[in-house]
C-alpha cells in the first residue's frame, strides 16, 4: 500500500467514524404526551402583569403533523388562555397583539400538570417582537390542565 492510498483510507475512516457520531449525536423525537387542554399565562415581560387581548393560536410543528388545524384563543383579563393542542410533542405557539409578534416552541412532555414544576423549561422563544425581533415583550407560562388531582412534582 503506497502512502497516498494510506492517507486517502485514514481520511476516509476519519469521515465515517465523525458520520456515525454526528447521527448518534442527533435528538430522538419527543415522545408526545397526549391531546389535552394547556393554560397559557402571558404578562408583560417589563411590568409583570397580566396582558389582556393577546391572540395565541397553536399549531403542530413539524412536517408529521401538517395540515393538521391550528387552536386559537384570545387572553381575558387575568393574562389567560386555553387552548387545545393535539397529540404533537412539539407546539409552535404564535403570540400577537398590535404590532408585537412573537413565535415560540412548546415542548409537551415538558409541561407541567395541575400547577406543579416542570424540571427543564418547556418553552422556547423563537422569535422576539421587540428591538428587531431581539427580545420578548411577554414572561409566558405554560400548564396542562387535567382532571382529578394529579400535580407534577419538582
Amino acid at each position: 500500500m503506497t502512502q497516498y492510498t494510506r492517507s486517502i483510507a485514514a481520511i476516509l475512516t476519519a469521515l465515517c467514524l465523525a458520520l456515525l457520531h454526528a447521527c448518534a449525536a442527533t435528538p430522538r423525537p419527543v415522545a408526545p404526551t397526549g391531546a389535552g387542554n394547556y393554560m397559557v399565562t402571558v404578562l408583560d415581560a417589563a411590568s409583570g402583569r397580566p396582558v389582556e387581548g393577546v391572540e395565541l393560536v397553536a399549531s403542530a410543528s413539524g412536517a408529521r403533523f401538517s395540515g393538521t388545524a391550528p387552536s386559537a384563543a384570545t387572553t381575558d383579563e387575568d393574562g389567560i388562555a386555553v387552548l387545545r393542542f393535539g397529540n404533537w410533542g412539539a407546539v409552535e405557539l404564535r403570540v400577537t397583539q398590535g404590532d408585537a409578534a412573537e413565535r415560540w416552541l412548546v415542548t409537551q412532555d415538558r409541561v407541567a400538570v395541575n400547577g406543579g414544576k416542570s424540571a427543564v423549561e418547556p418553552l422556547r422563544m423563537m422569535v422576539g417582537s421587540q428591538r428587531q425581533g431581539g427580545a420578548s415583550a411577554y414572561a409566558l407560562s405554560i400548564t396542562r390542565v387535567e382532571r382529578g388531582g394529579k400535580i407534577d412534582a419538582e
